[in-house]
């Protein structure tokens, strides 16, 4: 059943109050472009203020083509803005900053910050679908998940043609399921995955995207990527193909395999928001590009999100996801 629609303001109160848990007196930064739906920061900043919180809403520039500029890194006033700010949300509409920000990864890194990212979405996606789901379901299924996750070496294969695989020990599996109440802690709104970057240099195989593209939307044909050494070496499809090989060439480390990520909320709505689908309960992302934010060494002016429908996933030799099911015992 589809959950009813929530109010902005029933929205940002949740936000601020239960999933960062803003205290009185904590600095909450709001990072907006100028594309950013105002009623979205508005709400944001006066839920903070009931909290008790002081906020600064800052409004960047929009990110225009992408290989025009970085659409992972802060200009430099907003990067010293993070250093004194106890939270930080990021809401621009037109890039992935600040939540690839590398300035951002460090301070998480060091427990000095906490963050929300709210990039590229429309109030849709803000109060419908993934937006209504029971977050503490959902974080305890992302839970169980991140532990099944963790080990040496990782495989996915898809009904559409999908095998690859990819060395993981030691890396970091993220949890993001909508609470971010501690230093150090990073979560989404709306939310629900579980991912990690592999180790770089160890992707092989290849992947076939049936699901919705960033920046791109739902693809007129699958696109088939070939895996080499951590590095794409090939792409082939439709126009959306066309657009990817075309950054592959202008972009520089876009080829790098960057994350695989499973989502995990029940709300989430197959409508052709790639933001939305990827967090759908039974799917699965991966990304190319820039993979500071998981622990990875790879910068890149671009982290880029692509869903794959109906995955099998194994961990040293355990089904954990099977056909787009779950199978967390």
């Amino acid at each position: 059943m589809v959950a009813r629609e929530m109010d902005v303001t029933e929205v940002a109160s949740t936000i601020v109050g239960t999933l960062l848990g803003v205290k009185p007196g904590e600095q909450v930064l709001l990072i907006a472009d100028a594309e950013t739906d105002t009623r979205m920061v508005n709400s944001l900043a006066a839920a903070a203020k009931s909290a008790g919180a002081d906020s600064v809403i800052a409004i960047m520039s929009s990110r225009g083509r992408i290989e025009e500029g970085s659409h992972t890194k802060l200009p430099g006033m907003l990067k010293r803005a993070l250093e004194e700010a106890d939270v930080a949300i990021g809401l621009n509409r037109t890039s992935g900053a600040p939540s690839y920000d590398d300035t951002l990864a460090r301070l998480l890194k060091e427990r000095r910050i906490r963050y929300m990212s709210m990039v590229m979405r429309s109030i849709d996606n803000w109060t419908k679908g993934a937006a209504t789901a029971d977050y503490e379901e959902v974080y305890r299924t992302a839970e169980k998940l991140a532990e099944l996750m963790r080990g040496e070496r990782i495989r996915v294969t898809t009904r559409a043609g999908t095998d690859l695989e990819a060395d993981t020990g030691g890396r970091r599996v993220i949890i993001e399921a909508g609470f971010a109440t501690r230093p150090g802690d990073s979560a989404a709104f709306s939310d629900g995955e579980v991912s990690l970057t592999p180790i770089e240099g160890t992707a092989k195989g290849t992947v076939i995207v049936d699901g919705t593209i960033a920046y791109l939307g739902s693809p007129e044909e699958a696109v088939k990527l070939e895996v080499r050494g951590g590095r794409v070496i090939s792409v082939r499809g439709g126009g959306e193909a066309d657009k990817i090989k075309e950054w592959l060439r202008t972009v520089e480390n876009f080829d790098n395999f960057a994350e695989i990520g499973i989502g995990v909320n029940p709300n989430a709505r197959s409508i052709g928001d790639w933001q939305e689908e990827k967090k759908k309960l039974g799917t699965l992302h991966i990304a190319l590009g820039d993979n500071i934010y998981y622990g990875g060494s790879v910068e890149c002016p671009l982290h880029f999100d692509m869903v794959l429908y109906e995955p099998t996933v194994e961990v040293d030799g355990r089904t954990i996801v099977d056909g787009g099911r779950l199978k967390l015992k």
